[in-house]
This record gives C-alpha cells, structure tokens and sequence, in this order.
C-alpha cells in the first residue's frame, strides 16, 4: 500500500507539472504523458526499485521540455501577429539601453569628477554594453526596414 500512495502522489505532482505546458501542448499529449509516467512507475516498483530517482529525473526532464515548448509557442505566436514585432523589440530595449548607459556614465563621471578615483573599471563596461546595445538596435532597425 504504501507504494500505491507514492505512486499517486508522483502522478498527481507530475499532472500539475504538465500543466505548465501551452494549452494546445496539453490538450495533444497531456493524456498520454501522465500513461507514460504511471506505467514506468509501476514498472519500476514491480522490479522492486524506488520512484524518486526515476520522478526527478522526469520532472527535470519534462521541466526542460516545458521551457521548450513554451518559447516556441511564444516565437509562434509573436510572429503570427506581425513578423517584425520582435526586431521593433529589440530596437526599442537598444535605445533604452543606449540611453540609461549614457545617463549613468555622465552621472558616474560627474560624481567622479576631482576626487582623483579611477573609474575605468566601471566606465570600460559601461561603454562596452552600450555600444553592443547600440549595434544590435541598429541591426534590428535595419532588418526592420526590410521586413516592411
């Protein structure tokens, strides 16, 4: 008996992992998931072995496939709507980027200024990530120009 618990309790936390998956995911291979899971339980008890290992490494495992599948349907539904939505993104956070690294540079400097402290571990990076921010606004501009 208390295998058959056990084996319940497995069930019910791996049917509430699932649905952590996109509905039309779940609605497809929800059913025939949470089989899967039941019979390799009960096979593995039959062979006189624990379920934890088995349900964590299935929990872990399905856990990636969730993210998976997850972003996926997010790529598929973002370019459903409008192909460029996602580069008018990453053009819109480049900026945004570009503009709060500029600010906090001009402020760090002023605050800066006349002490005598180095501040090029800090101005270095900075510069670094608002230049990287600034190309890939760029780039996502001008493949957003093609795409129209």
């Amino acid at each position: 008996m208390p295998a058959e618990s056990s084996v319940q309790r497995y069930r019910k936390w791996y049917a509430r992992l699932i649905l952590l998956y996109p509905k039309p995911h779940r609605d497809q291979f929800a059913e025939g998931m949470e089989q899967t899971f039941n019979d390799l339980c009960r096979e593995r008890l039959k062979a006189g072995r624990g379920l934890f290992c088995l349900s964590l490494w299935l929990f872990c495992d399905t856990g990636v496939a969730i993210v998976r599948e997850n972003a996926a349907n997010l790529r598929r539904l973002t370019l459903k709507r409008e192909p460029t939505s996602f580069l008018n993104l990453v053009k819109n956070l480049g900026l945004v980027t570009c503009g709060l690294m500029v600010t906090g540079i001009a402020i760090l400097m002023l605050l800066a200024r006349g002490k005598g402290e180095d501040i090029t571990g800090i101005v270095a990076p900075a510069l670094l990530v608002t230049f990287v921010a600034g190309i890939a606004s760029g780039i996502a501009a001008i493949l957003q120009k093609r795409a129209q």
